[in-house]
C-alpha cells in the first residue's frame, strides 16, 4: 500500500523529497477528495527552508 492510500502516517519519518530536500513527518494528514487520496505535512529539516512545512504525496518521495 501506498503512503497516498495510507490515512496516517508515523510522526519523525525522514524521506528525501523529489527536489532533494531532507524532510520528516509531522505526523499530520490531510484528504484531497477530487483526488481519493492523502496527503502528508512535513517539515523540511536541513537546508534552505530549514523548518518550513508543507504538504507531500510521500509516494513521490524516497525515505531515508
Amino acid at each position: 500500500m501506498g503512503y497516498s492510500a495510507m490515512d496516517s502516517v508515523d510522526e519523525g519519518k525522514d524521506f528525501v523529497s523529489p527536489a532533494g530536500l531532507s524532510i520528516r513527518t509531522t505526523g499530520t494528514t490531510v484528504l484531497v477528495d477530487s483526488h481519493d487520496m492523502y496527503v502528508h505535512e512535513v517539515e523540511i529539516t536541513d537546508g534552505v527552508g530549514e523548518g518550513n512545512r508543507y504538504l507531500l504525496n510521500l509516494d513521490s518521495a524516497q525515505e531515508s
